[in-house]
């Protein structure tokens, strides 16, 4: 992991996979000791559907969060 110049951001890799026998979305920071959490639609619904537009956008295929229309959409 680094910071920016400024100190007020760090950088690191994630990880980010759906997991299709739950429903969720984890996430991953393998540069960070123990960082790993799970994203579920029913609790987050607006986070779960901008991690499954960064998946299906490098071709995997998570649902959407039924309802949830994001700005980028709106535009459509």
């Amino acid at each position: 992991m680094s910071m920016s110049k400024l100190g007020k951001s760090a950088y690191s890799h994630i990880a980010v996979w759906y997991d299709s026998d739950d429903g969720s979305i984890h996430v991953s920071m393998p540069d960070v000791e123990g960082f790993h959490t799970t994203v579920d639609s029913g609790q987050h619904p607006e986070l779960f559907d901008k991690l499954s537009d960064c998946l299906q956008q490098v071709g995997e295929q998570p649902p959407h969060t039924p309802g949830v229309v994001d700005d980028h959409r709106q535009q459509a």
